[in-house]
């Protein structure tokens, strides 16, 4: 059986949003997901693992499913 290797979240969210679209997270952006801007910031470029109850924030935010992330 051969693993799929993983997309980093922060591709999985930028395919998640309209073409030629920047996202740049305001204050409201981590109060809603809650999740810290510097936690946050290292969960996108992949230098920590984020907990099961952030990735289902992250989707939910996002309107993407959470298997994606997992």
């Amino acid at each position: 059986m051969q693993n799929t290797p993983l997309l980093p979240i922060s591709q999985i969210i930028g395919s998640a949003l309209p073409p030629n679209v920047e996202f740049k997270p305001r204050k409201n952006f981590y109060q809603q997901i809650g999740i810290n801007k510097h936690r946050f910031a290292k969960i996108m470029r992949d230098e920590i693992d984020p907990t099961r109850s952030e990735l289902h924030s992250i989707a939910t935010y996002f309107k993407i499913s959470a298997d994606q992330l997992l």
